[in-house]
């Protein structure tokens, strides 16, 4: 199967769309205020006329460019061109400031290329195993591991828990908008024959992040412009810009692998994203350091951590998406949405069904560090003036294409009507500082939920003993109920020593 898939990935059609997919990913990544979410958002409708495999390595380019591409960035203006650089800039500035900007710039590139790459061996490695467990789960057990992510992704999705709650329970809520699955009755229609389908996942996927962040840039007024830096010489010679070369990389074999377990595992757990891995990555590393007083002073170590860290998520996230269906964070839940266009829905049964398509990615993973070393490398020297692109001027052209894209969906101008109320909610809610990750991914979970709980119960004559039956499913709800106690104690102990202080 591995031959086969390598076979699908000889065409040039596949090559275009790595090469494009990490591009874009790049420039995206690089321009602060953007980022991978909404970039594979607005791209999803342009890969409709595509056949799968070209068109989920595009998006996964976009992926995997993007989250390196907010280091250029971060590293050079200190401005992170997403949350995870932010750990990135904290060393990557301070040597652009003394001239070795070149030498920032490509250690993070092969760090990001080093994690990426250990991620996707994982992802081979475990993916399809844990698909083949998951084909022995029922309902029971399918309703208790759903139960178990979202709980996960409101206790460690980053804020308040309240807020992740009340964001997950509106997600699951307009999840069940439409038809109901077992008895067939419309729900939360209001009348509305096209609402009885549901609200298509791409729609709302555009507005929450594409419309919402252009809505916020319009009511944003006078953005403050980069500022501007002595970076010193992109490329060049002198001692104060050294090359990087494999024994540099050699040097920092420890810091590399410790990183990208750490990027890793995080990735595989549902809801934390890449943010958290990258600042844990650069503390360990600070720790580990013979001298942890260079680490914020221009410290080579200090930008390969987190990056390797927030590149190996991505693979890490794609671990639980594919096998169980349920996204890892924001960016592989719209990912998840774009399989399901294409005929490809996570899960279990993907190995058995679509073993060669899934194969072809596994390998193209691996394959895109080819081209993101490659553009990389070619866009150093251009980088500061892509940078310095003022979003809002990128915003009316995103507008229109978050228009069109609903629209394409299914021809549809309900759809554009979703997208469009999708994208005022988001405003509104991001104004208030609430997560829109909980609530599009309780937007997923929300139906497999209600569906798997549903065939529970009937399956038991409305009796919840069958949840206590299967070790799988009183093993996933105690662990669920030991991470909702010991984030409650840990909480309540914070409270107490704030009180005692």
């Amino acid at each position: 199967m591995l031959l086969d898939a390598f076979h699908a990935l000889l065409d040039v059609w596949v090559l275009i769309a790595a090469l494009v997919g990490v591009a874009v990913g790049i420039v995206i990544g690089a321009i602060p205020g953007l980022g991978p979410t909404l970039a594979i958002a607005l791209l999803i409708p342009v890969t409709f006329t595509m056949s799968p495999i070209p068109s989920l390595i595009l998006l996964l380019g976009v992926y995997q460019g993007a989250i390196f591409g907010g280091s250029i960035s971060a590293i050079l203006l200190n401005v992170p061109g997403t949350p995870s650089s932010a750990a990135t800039a904290l060393d990557g500035h301070p040597m652009a400031r003394q001239g070795r900007a070149g030498e920032a710039l490509r250690i993070a590139l092969y760090a990001s290329v080093f994690g990426n790459i250990f991620s996707c061996l994982v992802l081979i490695v475990l993916a399809h195993p844990l698909a083949s467990l998951a084909l022995d789960f029922g309902p029971a057990q399918m309703a208790a591991l759903m139960t178990f992510a979202l709980i996960i992704i409101v206790l460690f999705g980053g804020g308040s828990i309240l807020d992740a709650a009340l964001m997950a329970l509106i997600g699951v809520a307009a999840g069940i908008v439409g038809l109901d699955p077992i008895e067939g009755l419309p729900r939360f229609t209001f009348g509305s024959f096209a609402a009885e389908d549901g609200l298509a996942l791409i729609p709302v996927l555009i507005g929450l992040f594409a419309m919402s962040e252009v809505l916020l840039q319009a009511f944003a007024g006078k953005q403050k412009t980069a500022p501007d830096t002595d970076i010193g010489p992109i490329s060049g010679n002198g001692t104060s810009n050294r090359p990087v070369g494999w024994l540099t990389l050699w040097k920092m074999r420890a810091t590399l692998m410790v990183s990208s377990i750490i990027g890793t595992l995080v990735g595989i757990l549902p809801g934390i994203g890449s943010t958290v891995p990258a600042f844990v990555s650069y503390n360990l590393a600070r720790s580990r350091s013979r001298d942890p007083a260079r680490f914020g002073k221009g410290e080579p170590e200090g930008v390969a951590a987190p990056e390797a860290a927030n590149n190996a998520v991505t693979g890490g996230a794609l671990v639980p998406m594919l096998s169980l269906g349920i996204p890892g964070d924001a960016v592989t839940a719209v990912i998840l949405g774009a399989f399901m266009l294409q005929g490809l829905t996570p899960g279990p049964f993907l190995f058995q069904q679509h073993g060669i398509e899934v194969y072809a990615i596994f390998e193209a993973l691996i394959l895109l560090s080819i081209p993101c070393v490659v553009f990389g490398l070619a866009m150093f020297r251009g980088a500061v003036h892509i940078i310095k692109i003022r979003p809002r001027h990128l915003f009316p052209v995103i507008a229109i294409l978050a228009i069109f894209g609903a629209y394409s969906v299914n021809n549809s101008l309900f759809d554009v009507a979703v997208m469009l109320g999708a994208g005022g909610i988001g405003f509104v809610l991001r104004r208030a500082g609430f997560p829109l990750p909980p609530l599009l991914i309780g937007l997923i979970l929300g139906p497999p939920l209600e569906q798997s709980l549903r065939q529970a119960l009937l399956t038991s004559a409305g009796s919840a003993d069958i949840f206590l039956q299967s070790p799988i499913a009183m093993g996933l709800l105690a662990v669920t109920l030991l991470c909702v106690l010991g984030v409650t104690i840990r909480r309540y102990r914070h409270t107490r020593q704030g009180d005692a202080s």
